[in-house]
């Protein structure tokens, strides 16, 4: 059973040391770069232990008429992003994106005063982490490429601590070796044009899912994720997190979750049932402890196949609609329709 304990500060002791948990709130010094790790017997240390760091903020937008997907990446041996959109009304997708080793980004330490942007010709995103004023603002000024629209707007994310409790985790997945994630669904405002046509994102109609992560990976890492956001009828915001991954004791550590209204709740390990050949089929989504069935229908998918020498990277993300029932601790059965959002199926080697 998944227990919250107090937040550390900071994250990795003098010794080089990580505190593991799931923890009630946020952490202020998420220094997993200072972890003192190793690589078979052999210890790594400074430059190369940072090497090993992956990093992300990973965000989904879901505004009347318009769901998409953006990231910022930071494998160290290469770097990524991608603007992903579809066109509620008519199905269509399209997607922007930049990868390299070389490609300028910039990765956030923390989440109280910091920010995240990638730059490149025709390609640029902000991010401004201020958790001390209880937001995050996004920046996108994207040009039109082929047939795919230009973006360009200013969302933020309101992200109060009052009202909204994030599920923050730090997992081991291997010997002192940490899975550091925040992740919370946040109320939305702000415009986005995409082609010349504004979708608006009110508070009370629009929602984000804000995932943030850092992670010391073994060289073979793989996992199942599911996230979804919306409103119930009673105008509630609502959203789901449920992932499988190389950890092991998921019973003690996982960061499987439902919120109702910002109130979180902590559910057992999660299994997911579907094609690895066919990902675009419906997948079957339940936890051990019988509170979650689910059922997700794909719409569509963006993917990638990474092949670098000994990297490899196959990453399947499929969006698409959420329905079933989750069973709150409290009794309340939780009716899930047409919740908008995303699984992903990864398997690599870096």
């Amino acid at each position: 059973m998944v227990t919250r304990t107090p937040a550390p500060d900071p994250l990795v002791d003098e010794h080089g040391r990580v505190t593991f948990g799931v923890f009630d709130g946020p952490l202020r010094s998420i220094n997993l770069d200072c972890a003192r790790i190793r690589k078979g017997p052999l210890p790594l240390k400074g430059p190369l232990a940072r090497f090993r760091l992956k990093e992300w903020q990973h965000f989904t937008l879901d505004l009347p008429g318009f769901f998409g997907t953006f990231a910022i990446v930071d494998s160290k041996f290469l770097k990524v992003s991608w603007f992903h959109g579809v066109d509620r009304e008519t199905g269509d997708g399209w997607e922007h994106g930049r990868q390299s080793p070389l490609l300028r980004t910039r990765l956030a330490r923390e989440l109280w005063e910091d920010r995240c942007e990638v730059r490149a010709r025709g390609y640029r995103i902000e991010v401004e982490n201020r958790l001390d004023v209880h937001e995050h603002r996004i920046r996108v000024d994207i040009a039109a490429r082929g047939d795919r629209p230009a973006v360009r707007g200013e969302l933020t994310c309101l992200h109060d601590l009052s009202r909204i409790t994030p599920m923050v985790v730090v997992l081991p997945v291997g010997p002192n070796r940490g899975m550091y994630s925040h992740k919370v669904p946040l109320p939305l405002r702000g415009e986005l044009e995409v082609g010349g046509r504004t979708f608006v994102a009110r508070p009370e109609d629009s929602q984000t899912i804000l995932d943030v992560h850092k992670a010391h990976y073994p060289r073979h890492t793989w996992w199942n994720w599911a996230t979804c956001a919306g409103r119930d009828a009673g105008g509630r915001l609502l959203g789901i997190n449920l992932t499988r991954n190389v950890v092991e004791d998921d019973d003690r550590y996982n960061e499987n979750g439902v919120w109702v209204d910002g109130e979180l709740h902590h559910l057992g390990p999660a299994r997911f049932e579907f094609d690895e050949e066919r990902v675009l089929e419906p997948w079957r989504l339940s936890t051990t402890d019988g509170a979650v069935d689910l059922v997700f229908r794909p719409e569509g998918e963006r993917a990638d196949h990474i092949e670098l020498g000994l990297v490899r990277s196959v990453f399947h993300q499929p969006y698409g609609r959420f329905e079933g029932t989750v069973q709150l601790p409290g009794g309340e059965t939780l009716e899930v329709r047409d919740l908008y959002g995303v699984c992903e199926d990864h398997d690599a080697r870096w």
